[in-house]
């Protein structure tokens, strides 16, 4: 089997020693003359040379890569988290593996172990189910881990606070007056749809304004945007009386926005609309989302810190705000920059 040039190959037709060739290619720990350095480093171009880098990475018990297991790179929300764990990644010399679990428990953990057959340095976690299986397995392997967009006792969680967004969306819609709202959302306890209809929930109730039970639809997670086009399609049908939608991610608003105008509602005119998530697909719908926006740049950055410098304080829930990016589908006239008009 042909093999490619190796590193006494290097020191030959540089003339020198392996362990020069090294120096160089670590950058040492022993200096080297700058002649040499450039027979060295010339000598490596001219034939091509590669370092064995699983081999070295072995030997220092690092890869120099970490891990991410999400629930579907599909859905724009995680296809963004994703992208802002590996720019922080990248930011700091490090690449990213990553794998979907397409919400299925089963494949989650496969994806895991995968990661952890590969060696990774340290891995985060995008729960689609209860994860406490994979807090287990992950505590097992002991690497530096954290979950990300999802809480849980047992270990470090980097999340935004979905309760406080409910209560941002719920706000706003109120503030338009509206006394006739629906929410697409509910989920299982404890993940972050099911936080964020808490919040608005709450929020609703408060200012004497309770959702009934018909106005509050659970929307499975594989299917989201076509469960959430259906049972928007049914609401509107059956209760026209209507006037707001609270979606809890932006997945649901897509639906509901197809929904309403097929039956002829004017989003942003006769029907509001408002979504928890803020992904990119927002600002480019028609009329364009008005969305309470997660920091993925921050939660990425934030994820990638806390496993490269784990405190051993043990779990801790690192929540960071959302905010309200305004747009058209509420009914406010907004600027490019999402501020509302006056």
């Amino acid at each position: 089997m042909a093999t490619g040039p190796t590193i006494r190959d290097v020191a030959a037709r540089a003339g020198t020693s392996t362990a020069v060739v090294s120096y160089v290619l670590n950058d040492g720990p022993r200096p080297v003359a700058p002649a040499t350095r450039a027979r060295v480093l010339a000598a490596v171009a001219e034939l091509g040379y590669r370092r064995n880098n699983l081999a070295r990475a072995l030997r220092a018990n690092r890869t120099g890569t970490l891990g991410l297991v999400v629930p579907d790179l599909a859905k724009p929300f995680f296809a963004e988290l994703t992208r802002a764990i590996e720019d922080a990644a990248f930011a700091r010399g490090l690449r990213l593996l990553v794998g979907s679990a397409h919400f299925d428990a089963d494949r989650e953990d496969e994806q895991l172990r995968a990661l952890l057959d590969a060696r990774v340095d340290a891995a985060f976690l995008v729960p689609s189910q209860d994860p406490t299986s994979s807090i287990t397995l992950l505590r097992r392997a002991r690497i530096p881990h954290a979950l990300v967009h999802r809480t849980h006792p047992d270990t470090v969680c980097i999340a935004g606070d979905d309760v406080s967004a409910g209560r941002q969306a719920a706000e706003h819609l109120l503030q338009h007056g509206h006394r006739y709202i629906a929410l697409l959302g509910v989920g299982r306890a404890e993940d972050p749809v099911s936080l964020r209809s808490r919040g608005a929930s709450a929020t609703l109730t408060e200012h004497d304004r309770p959702l009934p039970p018909w106005s509050m639809l659970t929307c499975p997670f594989p299917n989201l945007r076509d469960d959430a086009y259906r049972a928007t399609l049914d609401l509107l049908t059956t209760h026209p009386q209507i006037t707001a939608i609270c979606a809890t991610t932006d997945e649901h608003a897509v639906g509901a926005l197809r929904a309403a105008t097929e039956i002829g509602r004017r989003i942003g005119d006769d029907l509001a609309l408002v979504s928890i998530d803020g992904t990119e697909l927002a600002a480019y719908l028609t009329p364009a989302l008005t969305a309470v926006t997660a920091p993925f740049d921050t939660l990425g950055a934030d994820a990638v810190d806390t496993v490269l410098n784990p405190s051993g304080a043990g779990p801790t829930v690192r929540q960071h705000p959302l905010t309200l990016t305004v747009r058209r589908s509420c009914g406010c006239h907004a600027t490019h920059d999402g501020h509302r008009k006056s």
